[in-house]
């Protein structure tokens, strides 16, 4: 298992995306999620893609089918309890692996029937939503300038992280970190 992309909830339309092209990054293209209230705006990187997530439209993001995602709270309530981060895992072997954490399926109405995410269970909204792609394979068209090799995300929890956090805290790169943040949160 492998990170096949990070998003992040922004404001409307992603401002923050300005200081990413700043920076050096070149935008890819955007997208909407159908049924699912939010869009883009990516960045690719050699390994991974950036997603720079809002909500577009507040009675898709709330409605049955998405609600479990907590996306709502993520994305449009924001607050500095909730992480505004979600992680995408793919397969490294074989599209026929399986996430090694408990997970549900979230059926979009974007992707094709026959095609799930798997979402982790029992996740608290100050860890980031951690979901499997079973279906993603790594592209070799991804930007050839810039390959991700650590990622390092901080939680703003006092507890113990979620089980889910402690197996993805074994992969190589990525590390899910138990830190209580500055409560100067804007």
């Amino acid at each position: 298992m492998e990170v096949d992309h990070i998003f992040i909830c922004t404001k409307y339309k992603a401002p923050e995306a300005e200081l990413l092209k700043d920076f050096g990054l070149k935008e890819g293209t955007s997208n909407t999620h159908p049924g699912q209230g939010t869009s883009n705006r990516r960045f690719y990187f050699k390994n991974m893609m950036l997603e720079l997530l809002w909500g577009e439209d507040i009675t898709e993001v709330k409605n049955s089918r998405t609600e479990k995602m907590k996306l709502y709270e993520r994305c449009l309530v924001r607050t500095k309890e909730t992480s505004p981060f979600g992680i995408a895992f793919r397969p490294t072997i074989e599209e026929n692996e399986s996430a090694p954490f408990k997970t549900w399926d979230y059926k979009p109405l974007y992707l094709p029937d026959f095609l799930k995410i798997q979402v982790a269970e029992e996740i608290p909204l100050s860890e980031p939503m951690y979901f499997y792609l079973h279906f993603a394979k790594r592209e070799n068209n991804f930007s050839e300038i810039i390959e991700v090799t650590n990622i390092t995300i901080y939680t703003n929890r006092e507890d113990e992280l979620s089980d889910t956090a402690n197996i993805i805290n074994q992969l190589n790169n990525i590390n899910i970190v138990r830190e209580t943040l500055d409560h100067n949160y804007r």
